[in-house]
């Protein structure tokens, strides 16, 4: 078994066990930033586009409200459970489910208008290969939207990333907003748009999302590698204790839009 393909089993594994708590996480505190992408976006109502690696929906439902057709793939059949669960509450209609991988999406080049990857760039071992896929189908003038962690500026890359992987094995690379940027432009896509976010997070919480509560393995390394950043911020996340022994953060994300050349 290839080194990819075991990381592809454990976002598989990581993301069966927690389907129904992340979903609940992120279809409640995403909402708004799948909104405001899809607003960057402006996608044509007579659309048909794709939403590769979409978790429980929460940029699906923002999506499929604009366009034609949105096509919903993930590489987990409990994430496509809760999404399909997300639309059919959301009263949406006009959205098909398959499991795929976004690594080598199952259509063929140049097939459409409009492709969506909502958090999920930082689950991939080798990231450039959804983006130049999402390259591949989108014909051109077509649009990418792409809403990610970054590492923020001036922070240690290697410090950000070794926390978000002692937190979870399925996180491969939180990228810098220049590589973003870089790796879009590789793929034969032109930035057009550019927003920086910045979400206030409880570890308590950051944890729990992933099944790993105060006392677990998990818990104790990663908060022991918050709690050394501390002093000097190396990882960009500008944690601070509280009087109560909590600690907050800070993530900060990236919406994109791209065109394709």
């Amino acid at each position: 078994m290839t080194i990819e393909r075991e990381h592809l089993d454990r976002v598989r594994s990581r993301f069966t066990s927690t389907a129904e708590l992340f979903a609940r996480f992120a279809l409640r505190t995403r909402a708004k930033e799948a909104g405001r992408l899809a607003q960057l976006a402006a996608p044509p109502s007579d659309q048909v586009a794709l939403d590769l690696a979409c978790g429980p929906g929460t940029f699906t439902r923002a999506f499929a409200a604009r366009v034609r057709f949105l096509m919903a793939l993930d590489l987990t059949p409990a994430m496509l459970e809760q999404a399909r669960q997300a639309a059919q509450q959301a009263g949406l209609a006009n959205i098909g489910f398959a499991c795929a991988d976004a690594n080598a999406l199952p259509l063929p080049d140049s097939a459409l208008g409009m492709a969506v990857c909502g958090y999920a760039l930082h689950h991939f071992f080798d990231p450039a290969r959804p983006i130049g896929e999402c390259a591949r189908v989108l014909r051109r003038g077509g649009r990418v939207a792409i809403a990610d962690l970054i590492v923020p500026e001036g922070a240690n890359p290697e410090w950000n990333n070794r926390i978000e992987r002692a937190r979870d094995s399925s996180h491969a690379t939180t990228l810098t907003l220049a590589e973003l940027h870089g790796l879009l432009r590789a793929a034969g896509l032109d930035v057009v748009a550019t927003e920086l976010l910045e979400r206030q997070r409880r570890f308590d919480d950051w944890m729990a999302i992933i099944g790993s509560p105060e006392g677990t393995p998990a818990y104790v390394k990663t908060r022991g590698l918050m709690e050394a950043s501390l002093a000097n911020d190396a990882a960009g996340f500008h944690p601070r204790q509280t009087e109560r022994n909590e600690i907050e953060f800070v993530q900060t994300s990236a919406l994109v839009v791209a065109e394709r050349r």
